[in-house]
C-alpha cells in the first residue's frame, strides 16, 4: 500500500473512529429514545463528511470513469436516507413514515453502487471467476429468511415491510457483486467487499430493531458505526480502483 492510498484511507478511518468518541458521551443514557436527540446532529455531520469525501476525492485524485459520478451520487442519496431515518420532528410531521423515505433513498443509492461496480470490472469475470450466481442466490435467500424470522412484523405499516424486503434484495445484489469482484480480482476489491459486508450487518441490525419496532439501547449506535465503516470502505475501494492513486 503506497503513501497516497494510506492518506486516502485516513478520512473514512477518522470518521468511523470519531463515532466511538461520540458513543462514549451517550453511555449514561439508557434508552434509544433519549439518545436519539443527542445523535442526530453528530450522525448527519459524519455522513456529510463522507459525501464530501466521495465528491472531492474522485475529483482531486485523478480518478476516471463512470464511478467518478456514480459512487458520490450513491453516497449523496445515502445521506438523504440518513435524514429520513433520523426521524426529525419536522419531517415526521409531514411524512407519516419517514423510515420509508429512507428505504427509497438507500435503494437508489445501491443502484448507483451497482452501476459503479459494473463500470470497474467485466461482468463475465464476475460470473466465471467470482462465482456470482451462487453468491447472488445466497445473498437473496438468506436475507429473505432472516427477514421472515427477525424483521417481519404484521403490526407495522405494510409499506415499511414490503419496502424493507425489496430493499434487502437490492442490497443483497450489490453485496453479491462486490464479493464476487473480490473473489475474481482480489486486491483493492477486498475493501469494497468488506464495505458491502458491513452494509449487510448494519441493515440487518436496523431491520430487527427500528424496522421491526424493537428499541434496544444500541438501536442507533450499532447500525450507524457499521454503516459509516461500510460507506467509507466502499468509497475508498472504488476510489483507488478508479485510478485515484495514479
Amino acid at each position: 500500500m503506497n503513501e497516497k492510498m494510506i492518506i486516502l484511507a485516513l478520512v473514512p478511518l477518522f470518521v468511523t473512529g470519531s463515532f466511538f468518541a461520540h458513543w462514549i458521551t451517550l453511555l449514561k443514557i439508557k434508552t434509544a429514545a433519549e439518545r436519539l436527540p443527542y445523535c442526530r446532529g453528530a450522525y448527519l455531520a459524519l455522513s456529510f463528511q463522507l459525501v464530501l469525501y466521495a465528491w472531492i476525492g474522485f475529483h482531486v485524485t485523478g480518478a476516471s470513469g463512470p464511478a467518478v459520478y456514480l459512487v458520490p451520487l450513491g453516497m449523496t442519496f445515502s445521506f438523504a436516507g440518513d435524514v429520513f431515518n433520523l426521524q426529525f420532528d419536522a419531517i415526521a410531521r409531514r411524512i407519516k413514515e419517514p423510515v420509508f423515505g429512507g428505504i427509497i433513498s438507500f435503494a437508489l443509492a445501491q443502484f448507483f453502487y451497482i452501476g459503479a461496480i459494473f463500470s470497474l470490472i467485466e461482468p463475465g469475470l464476475l460470473i466465471n471467476d467470482g462465482y456470482l450466481l451462487p453468491v447472488l442466490a445466497a445473498l437473496i435467500i438468506v436475507p429473505a429468511v432472516l427477514f421472515r424470522l427477525r424483521v417481519y412484523n404484521p403490526s407495522r405499516p405494510p409499506e415499511i415491510m414490503r419496502g424493507a424486503l425489496i430493499y434487502g434484495f437490492i442490497l443483497g445484489g450489490m453485496s453479491a457483486l462486490a464479493i464476487s469482484a473480490a473473489l475474481a480480482a482480489g486486491g483493492k476489491w477486498y475493501f469494497v467487499a468488506a464495505g458491502a459486508l458491513f452494509f449487510l450487518l448494519s441493515d440487518a441490525v436496523m431491520g430487527e430493531t427500528t424496522i421491526y419496532g424493537r428499541h434496544p439501547v444500541f438501536e442507533y449506535q450499532v447500525p450507524w458505526v457499521t454503516y459509516l465503516a461500510a460507506q467509507g470502505l466502499i468509497i475508498y475501494g472504488t476510489l483507488v480502483l478508479a485510478g485515484g492513486t495514479c
